[in-house]
C-alpha cells in the first residue's frame, strides 16, 4: 500500500508532519495521493528546493495574497511566506496560516503543513520551542529515519543528539537503537509533544529499506499503539512507495 492508504486518514486532511527521515517526501507524497486538491505549507521552514515538487507556488505575505480560485487550479499548490537568504521558505505568518486553513476548509481541500525541521538529519528530539503545530491540525505524523538505527549517537545522525540523550537515557556516542526510538517517540516531551489533544497520531518509520529494519520497527509497534498512536508505517518512501506496511489500534 502507499502512504494515504497506509495511514487511513479521512479525507480532506489537515495535517502537520513532524520529526526527520523524510519529512518532505511524505508531505508531498501525500499532496500526489490525497482525493482531492492539497495545498503544502509549513508552520516552520521548506527548502526552496523543494518548490519543483508542486504545481505552483504561491507567497504568502498578506491578506490579500490569499486567493484560492488560483489555487485551485492546481492539484498541489504550494503556499508560504517569502524566501530567507538560506534557500528556506518561511512559513506564512501564523494569522494568514490561519486564513488558509479556514479557506481549505470550506473548500474541501486538503492541507498538509510541515511543522518541523532537522537541517536533513533523519533523526531529530524536539527542542524546547519544537514543533510548531497549529491547534486546529486533525492529524499528525511523526517520521523516523530507521537508516540511523545501529548508528552512534552524534550530530551528524540526530539533531539535537544532547536531547535526544536527555529523552531516551542514552549518551553521545552510544548505538541508537530501536528501544531508544521507541522511548523518544513515547515521551511527552519527544514524539507526542504539541499534538493537539483529539488529533490522530501517526509514526512513520521511513527508510526501513531492508526486511532487518521493517523487522525492528515492526517489534515496537504495539508498544506505539499501546501508548498513544493510530497507525504506524513502515518502509520505504524512495526505495518502495507501494509497498508499506501498517500498523494499527484494532
Amino acid at each position: 500500500m502507499n502512504l494515504i492508504q497506509a495511514l487511513d486518514f479521512e479525507a480532506p486532511l489537515c495535517a502537520a508532519l513532524v520529526g526527520a527521515g523524510g519529512k518532505t517526501t511524505a508531505l508531498f507524497a501525500l499532496a500526489r495521493q490525497v482525493s482531492g486538491l492539497a495545498w503544502v505549507s509549513t508552520s516552520a521552514h521548506l527548502g526552496t528546493d523543494q518548490t519543483p515538487l508542486a504545481d505552483r507556488h504561491y507567497v504568502i505575505t498578506t491578506e490579500e495574497d490569499i486567493t484560492p480560485a488560483q489555487w485551485l487550479r492546481q492539484k498541489v499548490a504550494l503556499l508560504s511566506g517569502p524566501a530567507t537568504a538560506d534557500d528556506r521558505l518561511n512559513s506564512p505568518a501564523a494569522d494568514l496560516l490561519e486564513k488558509i486553513h479556514q479557506t481549505a476548509d470550506r473548500a474541501g481541500v486538503s492541507l498538509l503543513l510541515e511543522s518541523d525541521g532537522s537541517r536533513s538529519i533523519p533523526l531529530k528530539a524536539p527542542g524546547e520551542h519544537e514543533p510548531p503545530i497549529p491547534a486546529w491540525v486533525r492529524q499528525v505524523v511523526v517520521v523516523v529515519g530507521s537508516s540511523m538505527i545501529g548508528k552512534p549517537l552524534s550530530e551528524k545522525t540526530v539533531y539535537r543528539a544532547s536531547r535526544f540523550a536527555e529523552l531516551t537515557g542514552l549518551t553521545e556516542g552510544e548505538t541508537v537503537t530501536i528501544e531508544s526510538l521507541r522511548d523518544l517517540l513515547l515521551h511527552p516531551k519527544g514524539g507526542l509533544k504539541n499534538i493537539p489533544a483529539g488529533a490522530l497520531k501517526a509514526v512513520l518509520f521511513n527508510q526501513a529499506d531492508t526486511a532487518g529494519l521493517q523487522d525492528l520497527a515492526g517489534s515496537v509497534a504495539c508498544d506505539l499503539l499501546e501508548g498513544g498512536y493510530d497507525r504506524v508505517v513502515v518502509g520505504g518512501l524512495k526505495s518502495a512507495p507501494d509497498e508499506l506496511l501498517r500498523y494499527a489500534r484494532t
